[in-house]
């Protein structure tokens, strides 16, 4: 459920800002409104979040070297890390500069040779005039007039030469020829500089991987760089006049009497009150432990149902075990994933003692997949004629390998579910606007979605098989007359302009109302994604076991046809769990939420909190 939010104001005397904000941080209940802060205390709290940020991504992108254990975090410590890792970076960032800059300056030189270009100011200090040139060898048969000609290096490309004058003598222009700038340095110089800036690189290497075991002390000081930037933001963003500041913000409506009590404690002035229709409070979404495992899901997508809209996680975690499973669709996969989320399991319990959500939703839909290889006698595309007799007996005939109709009573089923899936978000719908006549329009979405299910069935698997009945189109036709007049239905206006004004915005949008039972129709046959993908994975795994069978008549071939269907199963997991993302997530956060009216418009509820040590004490 999504937990019942108050808004509450507190006002604190201004010189007492920074002990109030401290106490509330200990506190951890207040979930402020967002502040716009400012200041040199703030600029230093973001410079010191950056450094911090930039220094543990850097570290997590170096891989420990072998006999390297991580260190204990130490909040101190990491300070120290992230100023190291930063000017590690930074004299990175300059050698690597330095480096292009020495190839670019190699590979401009070598044609010349290796020379000491101090040797031509030498010349020109001694009065004469000195120029490397560089051309097609045509133009320099001879020298320009007044120069002399030395012969310097040669190749397929162009002839190099130095030409010598008195100093002042004017250079021939000529766009054959191409003067050479002198380098700062020769060119084994220039090498070995490069060398030296390579070895130098090489070094870092090994102090980054050397800095690694660090991490979780970067990490301590990622975390309360964090805590003190976002400390500085409230203190220095709240609003104030004369002696008095004052902090808004919400909290769950459970835990106002802890705030009233620490307000009491410490003089603040309180004020709550329940949110107004036009504001939007964080969402905290309390669950129970079964229902929490797939918080995952949703922290992976990054969605949040609005405070006033529906907490669907335990209906998400039911429908989705099914898509889950229909997708992936093989018994002996789900048997791999289960055995491998057992052991994850089993070794998490035994290092901290409990087990992560994640792992634990992994076990209930790998044992949902199983059940469904269990029921469709699918286990890794083997034929169901090939399979033992006991996973034959154990199946469900009407959808097994071994009944000639499973296919179209798969999709039945894809259908059904479906169905019952967007009849339950009308019920909702229905349960939310009760007793309003708002609730009859829902109810005319509930009737269309009955009525469509057994012409989704007439149309698209068999006509004769499934004949439309007269009342599933009477059911079709009053849900759009009942949804046509009070979806729109406004009961603030009186029951008659209510009506009449519901009428005429269905009206305004004639087009998207008979779009709406297309939809309707739409969402139904969508879910027949689920036999599609299913069947997919099979073909995939058929083809897999069809080109590896062969392979077995010598000991050479076979270990060739085990890897093949180690490859050809493990990619064909990896598409389904990709097939799982984009097709089981999207019914839930797609095709349900839109009948359920769900925008997933909410933010997280995150209390001003901080449970470092060093800040519980008074």
């Amino acid at each position: 459920m999504i937990a019942p939010m108050k808004k509450v104001f507190l006002v604190m005397l201004d010189r007492e800002r920074d002990q109030a904000l401290k106490a509330l941080r200990r506190l951890g209940l207040v979930h402020p409104v967002p502040v716009q802060g400012s200041g040199a205390g703030l600029e230093a709290a973001a410079a010191a979040l950056e450094e911090a940020r930039r220094a543990v991504g850097i570290l997590e992108g170096v891989k420990l070297p072998k006999g390297f254990a991580p260190e204990a975090a130490d909040e101190n410590r990491g300070l120290e890390v992230a100023r190291s890792v930063n000017a590690l970076s930074d004299e990175e960032k300059r050698l690597y500069e330095e480096a292009a800059a020495l190839a670019r300056e190699s590979e401009r030189i070598a044609p010349w040779g290796d020379f000491d270009p101090g040797l031509v100011g030498e010349l020109r200090a001694s009065g004469l005039e000195v120029r490397l040139v560089s051309g097609p060898a045509r133009a320099l048969a001879e020298p320009p007039e007044g120069w002399s000609l030395v012969p310097f290096a040669t190749s397929k490309d162009a002839t190099r030469v130095l030409l010598v004058a008195p100093l002042g003598t004017a250079f021939p222009e000529s766009e054959a020829l191409r003067e050479f700038v002198l380098p700062e340095r020769g060119l084994a110089l220039v090498e070995a500089r490069g060398r030296e800036v390579a070895a130098r690189l090489a070094a870092i290497g090994e102090e980054y991987a050397s800095l690694a075991a660090e991490l979780p002390s970067a990490k301590a000081r990622l975390a309360k760089t964090e805590r003190d930037h976002r400390f500085e933001t409230l203190r220095s963003g709240l609003e104030a006049e004369g002696e008095v500041a004052w902090l808004e913000g919400y909290l769950p409506a459970a835990d106002y009497p802890r705030l009233s009590e620490e307000a009491v404690r410490r003089g603040w002035g309180l004020l709550a009150d329940d949110p107004s229709d036009d504001e939007l409070p964080p969402t905290k979404v309390e669950s129970n432990a079964l229902v929490r495992i797939i918080q995952p899901i949703f922290e992976f997508l990054g969605t949040v149902p609005g405070y006033r809209e529906y907490d669907i996680s335990g209906l998400f975690l039911f429908f989705f075990s099914f898509f889950f499973a229909m997708i992936f669709g093989d018994g002996g996969y789900g048997s791999i994933m289960l055995v491998a989320a057992l052991v994850m399991a089993l070794k998490a319990k035994a290092g901290t003692g409990k087990v992560p959500d994640m792992l634990k939703l992994v076990i209930v839909l790998a044992l949902s997949t199983v059940a469904w290889g269990v029921a469709t006698a699918s286990w890794f595309g083997i034929p169901f004629d090939a399979l033992p007799a006991l996973l034959r007996k154990v199946s469900i005939p009407w959808i097994n390998g071994g009944n000639s109709e499973a296919t179209d009573n798969v999709k039945v089923l894809c259908f059904a579910i479906g169905t019952v899936q967007l009849v339950i978000a009308h019920v909702k719908n229905i349960r939310r606007d009760w007793p309003s006549p708002k609730m009859l329009g829902q109810l005319g979405q509930f009737a269309m979605v009955a009525g469509m299910f057994f012409m989704v069935l007439n149309l698209v698997i068999s006509q004769k098989k499934y004949p439309i009945p007269s009342w599933s189109l009477a059911l079709i036709g009053g849900g759009f007359v009942a949804s046509f007049v009070f979806s729109n239905y406004d009961g603030s206006k009186g029951f008659i302009k209510g009506l009449v004004g519901g009428v005429l915005a269905s009206l305004a949008n004639i087009v998207s109302v008979f779009l709406g039972v297309v939809n309707v129709f739409a969402d139904i046959v969508s879910y027949i994604r689920l036999w599609a993908v299913g069947l997919a994975g099979v073909a995939i795994s058929q083809t897999v076991n069809n080109m590896a069978g062969p392979m077995f008549g010598s000991a050479i071939m076979a270990a060739a046809g085990i890897a093949l269907l180690l490859f050809g199963h493990g990619l064909n997991m990896i598409m389904a769990v990709l097939s799982v993302i984009v097709h089981g997530v999207r019914l839930n956060v797609l095709e349900f939420s839109s009948h359920l009216g769900m925008e997933w418009s909410g933010y997280k509820y995150e209390p001003f909190r901080d449970t470092a040590p060093a800040d519980r004490a008074e």
